[in-house]
């Protein structure tokens, strides 16, 4: 009869067993699914900036559970125009070489994901010297001068190492605002430079022995000259007591002496063939050429 009830007791609690068991079960059915994070498909950043220029930040995200996301955005220099959204507008410095740019998204339930970037200033980037390559044969020939063109073996756009490999280092090297002349080797032959060092103009004075196709150059009389080119456009005086002959449309001018013989030439880009150049008249244009030819012909007349 004891043995009896030892088993009854046994089944008893195997059955209690069972029913907690499947009671934890049900629990774990009925418990809200897990939320996902918040994922970002991309952070658009450029690698580089300028200093003061305005750059647009974005972040592309989604949620799988539908969750409203939040950005908030901060930089350790420059200016963000706004902290919040999924682009903003950035306005970099001027003086700092790396700026960090960093967002937080965040669904209001999971820890927030965050992504960053750096960027570089340009103006810190070293700057690779430019290679200037050219043809070293003079063109046009030495002999020759071409209007609105070049002469003596250089183009105007040339570049000043063209300048050197076809006539050798200058005398007068290029000073601050461009002007150079040889004096030493007899050539005759001074002009200016751009600000990129690029041949602007030229001038020709004796003894050099270039001339046009007409067979004019230094020394050649008023009436030749003008049986080849034409009459000028505009003729007036020079500070030294020349006449000087303007042909703006070719891109040639020649300065006669009381003898009206040719006593330089000065060859420069034609002026009125186009389009006033950015937005300059054509008036002033032929103005600034004078001022420039006024300066060359002031170094060259007081020169050593």
């Amino acid at each position: 009869m004891f043995t009896k009830r030892i088993i009854f007791l046994y089944y008893i609690l195997v059955v209690l067993y069972a029913i907690n068991i499947l009671g934890c079960g049900s629990d774990d059915i009925e418990e809200e699914p897990t939320n996902i994070a918040p994922k970002v498909d991309a952070f658009i950043i450029p690698k580089e900036f300028s200093p003061g220029e305005i750059i647009e930040f974005r972040i592309l995200a989604f949620d799988e559970d539908g969750d409203p996301l939040k950005y908030e955005w901060s930089v350790d220099g420059g200016k963000l125009e706004s902290t919040t959204g999924t682009k903003v507008k950035w306005t970099a410095p001027s003086d700092i070489e790396f700026v960090t740019v960093t967002v937080y998204i965040s669904d209001g339930i999971n820890r927030s994901v965050k992504r960053v970037k750096k960027l570089q200033n340009q103006s810190f980037i070293p700057q690779e010297p430019l290679e200037i390559t050219f043809d070293p044969t003079p063109d046009p020939p030495l002999n020759l001068i071409v209007p609105g063109r070049g002469c003596a073996g250089i183009k105007l756009g040339d570049p000043y190492k063209k300048l050197v490999a076809v006539h050798g280092k200058p005398d007068n090297p290029p000073d601050r605002i461009g002007y150079f002349s040889y004096r030493d080797q007899n050539l005759g032959l001074s002009g200016f430079l751009d600000g990129i060092d690029l041949v602007e103009s030229l001038f020709l004075r004796h003894p050099n022995k270039a001339k046009t196709a007409g067979k004019n150059g230094i020394k050649s009389k008023l009436d030749n000259v003008e049986k080849e080119l034409g009459k000028a456009q505009e003729v007036d005086k020079n500070d030294f007591g020349g006449t000087r002959h303007w042909y703006w449309r070719k891109g040639i001018e020649l300065t006669y002496d009381v003898e009206d013989k040719v006593e330089s030439i000065y060859v420069f880009k034609p002026i009125g063939i186009a389009p006033s150049v950015n937005g300059i008249p054509l008036h002033q244009q032929q103005q600034i050429q004078k001022e420039i030819f006024k300066v060359l012909q002031g170094k060259e007349f007081f020169k050593p």
